[in-house]
């Protein structure tokens, strides 16, 4: 059996893509060894430990070449990779060069449930229209991504509109001390405080007006302590990105004694653990979103990106979304006054969609398996 090679945002401590890789590596292992796993990562030698996988940097062109020539497949992991509005502008040409070059080299390709979009320039409109012509196998996690991908010229059929791999994540439990730590060791059903997880990303919009919105979300976290005595919960989702800004919103509160912030070094699994022991999270990063769902938790999503607010529409759930730039106290206020007189309804609506997307994510998994059982029938 030939290796299979997996390229993606890993390596880099990010919670959501980590995630990702998590699941598709959970999935994959039902059929093919683990040694015959190959991931490109920025931190080879974590992943490795992680998940018990062959990885090389994702920077070193010969070893690249190298395993996606004796590679069966080649597939572009889950994630918004193709894709021109956040970063410096290279993803789509580095994930779509991968793509490009596995295609030169005769290596199947797959695009493994992405986000697709937006794609703003037309030289990396052009350069996608190229690329895609020669994916065997084309899933995407929602609609909007379909849509693009129409426009690109890719048919119709070729498209399996499937959900993101994290769906498949299972709960794991946190270590006792973190437990004791941040006083997590009620469940979230007998405890009296309302316990509110906070998800921020550093993103452009929020550099644009800094000082502002630090400002803003102190006086958030402060009034969900007063009016509510509510227990905040910060947790960074893609540590090296985000520290600087929690810290900085924390420093800024009253109240900032009783936040509590999450700063160990939690796989996806243990973050699902502490989402259980919450009532409400307030998330902008796109999987803080997610595994809101995956576990059923109702939540106020700060749209910042396109592909929150796809998500939020997907689930048919259009009043938990907020727009950053219309953030304010007495926004989040109404949200929360609605999710309170109107929870057991979206409580319902979140155990349907789980359902929904977790089957769509099981079915992703089965239409890779059916391809490479057709190559490795044995």
């Amino acid at each position: 059996m030939k290796p299979i090679v997996i390229s993606g945002y890993f390596g880099f401590n990010n919670c959501g893509d980590e995630a990702i890789l998590s699941a598709m590596i959970q999935e994959l292992s039902k059929y093919i060894p683990r040694k015959k796993i190959i991931v490109l990562s920025k931190n080879p030698s974590q992943t490795k430990a992680l998940y018990q996988v062959e990885a090389i940097s994702r920077l070193n062109p010969f070893l690249i070449i190298y395993d996606i020539m004796r590679a069966s497949f080649f597939i572009s992991g889950g994630g918004g990779l193709l894709q021109d509005s956040s970063g410096k502008g290279y993803s789509i040409f580095y994930y779509g060069g991968l793509l490009y070059l596995a295609q030169l080299l005769r290596i199947p390709s797959v695009i493994y449930a992405q986000g697709i979009g937006p794609i703003h320039k037309t030289i990396n409109k052009n350069f996608l229209k190229i690329v895609l012509r020669k994916v065997q196998l084309i899933m995407v996690r929602d609609e909007q991504s379909r849509k693009i991908l129409k426009e690109l010229g890719v048919k119709d059929h070729l498209i399996t509109v499937s959900a993101d791999p994290s769906f498949l994540l299972k709960v794991k439990e946190i270590p006792d001390w973190i437990k004791k730590k941040y006083h997590l060791n009620h469940t979230e059903t007998s405890s009296t405080q309302m316990n509110i997880g906070i998800v921020i990303r550093n993103c452009r919009e929020i550099q644009q007006d800094y000082h502002h919105k630090i400002m803003q979300f102190a006086e958030i976290g402060d009034y969900l302590i007063e009016k509510y005595q509510a227990s905040l919960f910060f947790i960074p989702f893609h540590y090296d990105y985000d520290h600087t800004l929690i810290r900085g919103i924390i420093e800024k509160m009253k109240y900032s004694s009783l936040v509590n912030y999450i700063g160990e070094d939690l796989c996806p699994s243990h973050t699902l653990s502490i989402y259980s022991k919450l009532h409400l999270i307030i998330g902008m990063r796109f999987h803080s979103i997610v595994f809101a769902t995956l576990i059923s938790k109702p939540f106020i999503a700060i749209d910042y990106d396109p592909k929150v607010k796809n998500f939020v529409s997907a689930l048919e759930l259009p009043e938990l979304l907020v727009e950053l730039n219309r953030l304010s106290v007495k926004i989040i206020d109404n949200k929360l006054q609605y999710i309170m007189t109107n929870r057991k309804n979206i409580l319902s609506i979140l155990n349907e969609k789980k359902i929904q997307f977790e089957q769509k994510a099981i079915t992703s998994a089965q239409q890779f398996q059916k391809l490479f059982m057709e190559k490795y029938p044995d």
